[in-house]
Protein backbone atom coordinates (compact mmCIF):
# COMPACT_ATOMS: atom_id res chain seq x y z
CA UNK A 1 0.00 0.00 0.00
CA UNK A 2 2.33 2.79 -1.15
CA UNK A 3 1.35 6.39 -0.58
CA UNK A 4 2.35 7.44 -4.11
CA UNK A 5 0.96 4.66 -6.29
CA UNK A 6 1.73 6.32 -9.62
CA UNK A 7 5.46 6.70 -8.99
CA UNK A 8 6.75 3.14 -8.97
CA UNK A 9 9.82 1.72 -10.68
CA UNK A 10 7.94 0.66 -13.78
CA UNK A 11 10.57 1.93 -16.21
CA UNK A 12 14.30 2.55 -16.10
CA UNK A 13 14.16 6.29 -15.38
CA UNK A 14 11.77 5.99 -12.46
CA UNK A 15 13.90 3.19 -11.02
CA UNK A 16 17.03 5.36 -11.37
CA UNK A 17 15.31 8.30 -9.64
CA UNK A 18 14.05 6.17 -6.74
CA UNK A 19 17.43 4.51 -6.32
CA UNK A 20 19.16 7.89 -6.38
CA UNK A 21 16.88 9.22 -3.64
CA UNK A 22 17.57 6.18 -1.48
CA UNK A 23 21.32 6.19 -2.07
CA UNK A 24 21.58 9.93 -1.39
CA UNK A 25 19.87 9.59 1.98
CA UNK A 26 22.09 6.70 3.07
CA UNK A 27 25.32 8.38 1.92
CA UNK A 28 24.42 11.71 3.53
CA UNK A 29 23.75 10.13 6.92
CA UNK A 30 26.85 7.92 6.66
CA UNK A 31 29.22 10.78 5.89
CA UNK A 32 27.65 13.01 8.54
CA UNK A 33 27.91 10.36 11.24
CA UNK A 34 31.52 9.58 10.26
CA UNK A 35 32.51 13.24 10.49
CA UNK A 36 30.79 13.55 13.85
CA UNK A 37 32.61 10.52 15.29
CA UNK A 38 36.09 11.33 14.01
CA UNK A 39 38.53 13.19 16.22
CA UNK A 40 39.71 16.65 15.25
CA UNK A 41 42.88 17.81 16.99
CA UNK A 42 44.30 21.33 16.96
CA UNK A 43 48.12 21.24 16.78
CA UNK A 44 50.03 23.77 18.92
CA UNK A 45 47.04 26.07 19.20
CA UNK A 46 47.31 26.98 15.51
CA UNK A 47 43.84 27.04 14.00
CA UNK A 48 45.18 26.57 10.46
CA UNK A 49 46.39 23.02 11.10
CA UNK A 50 43.83 20.38 11.98
CA UNK A 51 44.65 16.69 12.14
CA UNK A 52 41.85 14.33 11.16
CA UNK A 53 42.12 10.96 12.95
CA UNK A 54 39.88 7.95 12.54
CA UNK A 55 39.79 5.21 15.13
CA UNK A 56 38.37 1.70 15.01
CA UNK A 57 35.44 2.57 17.26
CA UNK A 58 34.23 5.31 14.91
CA UNK A 59 34.42 2.93 11.94
CA UNK A 60 32.31 0.28 13.68
CA UNK A 61 29.74 2.81 14.90
CA UNK A 62 29.55 4.34 11.40
CA UNK A 63 29.00 0.88 9.91
CA UNK A 64 26.18 0.16 12.36
CA UNK A 65 24.58 3.59 11.84
CA UNK A 66 24.77 3.15 8.05
CA UNK A 67 23.16 -0.30 8.29
CA UNK A 68 20.30 0.98 10.46
CA UNK A 69 19.74 4.04 8.26
CA UNK A 70 19.74 1.95 5.09
CA UNK A 71 17.18 -0.49 6.56
CA UNK A 72 15.05 2.44 7.73
CA UNK A 73 15.37 4.17 4.34
CA UNK A 74 14.36 1.04 2.43
CA UNK A 75 11.36 0.61 4.73
CA UNK A 76 10.28 4.23 4.27
CA UNK A 77 10.75 3.99 0.50
CA UNK A 78 8.72 0.76 0.45
CA UNK A 79 5.79 2.32 2.29
CA UNK A 80 6.04 5.61 0.38
CA UNK A 81 6.64 4.46 -3.21
CA UNK A 82 6.34 0.67 -3.12
CA UNK A 83 10.10 0.56 -3.78
CA UNK A 84 11.60 -2.92 -3.79
CA UNK A 85 8.39 -4.84 -4.24
CA UNK A 86 9.62 -5.96 -7.67
CA UNK A 87 12.41 -7.88 -5.96
CA UNK A 88 9.93 -10.30 -4.39
CA UNK A 89 9.78 -13.55 -6.32
CA UNK A 90 7.33 -16.39 -5.89
CA UNK A 91 9.20 -19.68 -5.79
Amino acid sequence: MPIFRNFRATNVWKAFILNSILTSIVILVSITSKQYLDNYIDIDGNKNKIVHKTNFKSLIITLLVTFVISMLSYTIMYFTFGYGSGMLAIS
